[in-house]
């Protein structure tokens, strides 16, 4: 007799573990990664100013709004369809109705122009008059754009109505974007809803030195938004875009600090040099208007050819480091996609473990009273968003370092790991004059380092300039670093990263040999 017990036809195979019978330890040293422009084909280009002839909108306040549908287009010659991009400007004359904004944004118009893309730089004036009605400016915006991209459908179908440029069958309309510059930054998130629920699906913004006033709803969308570091107009507004979108919304989501860049210098038609109103003293190396200008078109067209075209060679990507320069000018960047994942717990030290330095979970706060730092991380005063959890890592011997434990250890389906992090400018264990450095390193389960030395003078890792300063509060002093300190991310890609399993990785460690002392704050890690 034969008893069988347990017994299968199925064929049961597992995966084989291989373990090295000796690690394996490689180092390597990061280089600084400089974005250059975009290159590709160039078109020759017909920039034109058009008015299509005059309209009126009732408010919801009881107001009537005359305007022109008019504005700036920017046509390559050939036969297309090509991508359309429509801009608008902000906030800035609100009882001269003589101003035009639109036309300051034509040197952007003809750039997207000569590199493939149809642009058109719409007047929305009209909304910002006080005499038309104050505080809805974007309500009234939305159908000054609905107007545009309706004749413009119109001109694509062959019934052009005023444009003095063929555009028959030259705009795909599978390729919309919009630009915004200041409150225009922030009303491209209402045209996209609107237009949304009309059928037209826009695909990427663009937000230039924006607004964030209020909170919202944000959509499923690839964003890009520029901040510029002297900014003394609307300040660093975009972070508090950046952390509202991250929150509430699906994409690629970019936020790059422009380095002595002002706001008023992106549009032409402003003149007044806002930068004396930021935060910071020491304005002589701010950048000129023609060095904005640079700065803008570029990103703009890298941007859009990364999102519309696929060509994401030309801007931020997960494959490359952060770029230290964009364009030739100095950046901070952060940047998140779809893919992201937290590795750590920034409310706790729990996945942390200091050898020779110290580990302490504290909180950046708008609100005096929550505040725990000397520094301004860039918070906003709209719940969730006004506290900012932080990791601070200090260090006064060289080798110390920070063992992580990560959440995760199979990294295998992502491209980087991202350092979310900031200098703590108010901290003397960081040089004056010099950026800090530091290595990084993964471990695997099998025992094999991998280590990638950052380069010296990296952006991400300098000293915000600044001083302590002081403000009176009743009975209370408050104390703070006179400047903005926003994080910006370190991108690693884990191609940078030499023999190890992805699948099993055991620790990240933060080794501090490159200098005698420090102090960090960590936002977050993740794999993206």
């Amino acid at each position: 007799m034969f008893v069988f017990v347990g017994c299968s036809t199925e064929k049961v195979t597992e995966e084989p573990q291989v373990t090295p019978e000796i690690a394996k330890e490689t180092v390597r040293n990061l280089e600084l990664y400089n974005l250059e422009a975009p290159k590709g084909s160039k078109y020759e280009a017909i920039v034109t100013e058009f008015d299509l002839g005059k309209k009126e909108y009732l408010s919801k306040a009881g107001k009537i709004m005359p305007y022109n549908i008019r504005g700036i287009i920017g046509v390559p010659e050939g036969d297309g369809p090509f991508p359309l991009i429509l801009i608008t400007h902000g906030s800035h004359s609100n009882d001269d109705e003589t101003k035009r904004f639109d036309t300051g944004f034509d040197y952007v118009v003809k750039d997207l122009a000569e590199n493939g893309y149809i642009a058109v730089s719409m007047d929305m004036s009209k909304p910002y008059i006080w005499k038309y009605g104050d505080g809805d400016d974007a309500e009234k915006s939305i159908p000054i754009a609905n107007d545009h991209i309706e004749n413009l459908i119109l001109a694509n179908e062959g019934n052009n109505p005023g444009y003095g440029v063929d555009l028959k069958g030259k705009i795909d309309f599978d390729k919309i974007a919009l630009a915004g510059h200041s409150r225009g930054g922030e009303t491209i998130f209402d045209i996209t809803d609107d237009q949304a629920k009309r059928g037209v699906r826009i695909k990427a913004l663009l937000s230039i030195a924006p607004t964030a006033l209020f909170e919202r709803e944000m959509p499923d969308i690839d964003v890009a938004i520029i901040v510029s570091e002297y900014d003394g107009d609307v300040q660093l507004d975009g972070y508090n875009m950046y952390s509202m979108l991250n929150a509430k919304s699906k994409g690629l989501h970019f936020v790059t600090l422009l380095m002595k860049g002002n706001h008023n210098y992106f549009n032409r038609n402003i003149q007044e040099n806002d930068s004396w109103r930021s935060r910071h003293k020491n304005l002589d190396d701010q950048l000129t208007r023609e060095q904005q200008e640079s700065f803008l078109t570029n990103y703009a067209v890298g941007f859009f050819n990364a999102v519309l075209l696929g060509k994401t060679d030309d801007f931020i990507n997960a494959n490359l480091p952060q770029p230290n320069k964009m364009y030739g000018f100095n950046v901070k960047t952060m940047y998140r996609t779809d893919k992201k994942i937290d590795l750590v717990d920034v409310t706790t030290t729990d996945d942390f473990k200091a050898e020779g330095g110290f580990v302490e979970a504290t909180v950046d706060s708008w609100f005096f009273k929550l505040d725990k730092v000397l520094i301004d991380t860039v918070t906003s005063g709209i719940e969730p968003f006004n506290i900012r959890p932080l990791i601070n890592v200090k260090w006064t011997d060289r080798n110390s370092r920070v063992n992580i434990s990560p959440k995760v250890q199979d990294f295998s389906r992502h491209e980087a790991l991202t350092l979310n992090m900031v200098i703590d400018s108010a901290d003397e264990l960081n040089k004056k004059d010099a950026s800090q450095q530091f290595t990084v390193e993964l471990k695997d389960a099998y025992g094999n380092l991998s280590r990638v030395v950052l380069p010296e003078n990296m952006n991400a890792l300098e000293r915000t300039p600044g001083e302590m300063d002081y403000t009176p509060l009743g009975d209370m002093v408050l104390t703070f670093w006179s400047t903005a300190s926003p994080v910006s991310c370190i991108n690693l890609p884990l191609n940078e990263f030499k023999n190890l399993d992805f699948k099993h990785i055991e620790s990240i460690s933060l080794i501090f040999d490159k200098t005698d002392s420090g102090s960090i704050f960590i936002d977050s890690i993740t794999l993206q």
